[in-house]
């Protein structure tokens, strides 16, 4: 049988982590009205749905786990914003496209990328020996964040959208390391 002291410390560590999960979901919380947003206009809700849940997940597990993995994650959403809100704007605003394929969400999406990798490159932590897990961590976040959106076309939209992440973020972080 476990002594009194062995399950107050139990007791005590189960609250601790209640808490600080309680925190991240709180903290995670406005992504959803982002998801909720990039769903308008959609016919591809379901994926838009899972995606945010994905990010939301993601979030909400980084944010508990606290430290670097916590420290990524609003650089990472912060740098993801504009992929992500840009293709729902051209959507809802009534942009020209052709009957069956649209040729300016592409370029949304990568535009929106390469200004997301520039605010990546600006906000995320620099990338240093021993020290890498928040930078991973907000390219991670900035992804899939932007993914929201982008999905919006598709594959294609999810790939011009990551090459327009890493093409803003890689000058800025080299110079930074430099």
């Amino acid at each position: 049988m476990s002594t009194p002291e062995a399950r107050l410390e139990a007791r005590a560590r189960r609250a601790y982590e209640r808490g600080r999960l309680r925190s991240a979901v709180v903290r995670a919380l406005p992504l959803v009205p982002l998801v909720a947003l990039a769903t308008v206009g959609c016919p591809e809700r379901l994926e838009v749905m899972l995606c945010g849940a994905a990010l939301l997940a993601t979030a909400i597990g980084l944010l508990w786990r606290g430290q670097d993995y916590g420290a990524g994650v609003g650089p990472g959403v912060a740098a993801g914003l504009l992929p992500l809100l840009l293709p729902v704007v051209t959507r809802v605003t009534g942009h020209l496209c052709t009957t069956g394929s649209c040729y300016v969400l592409p370029v949304v999406c990568a535009l929106g990328g390469l200004a997301g990798g520039v605010l990546l490159g600006v906000l995320a932590p620099a990338p240093r020996a021993g020290r890498r897990v928040a930078f991973v961590v907000a390219c991670v976040v900035a992804a899939l964040t932007g993914a929201v959106g982008c999905l919006l076309y598709g594959l294609v939209g999810l790939v011009v959208m990551g090459a327009g992440l890493a093409a803003g973020a890689t000058p800025l972080l080299a110079a930074r390391r430099a």
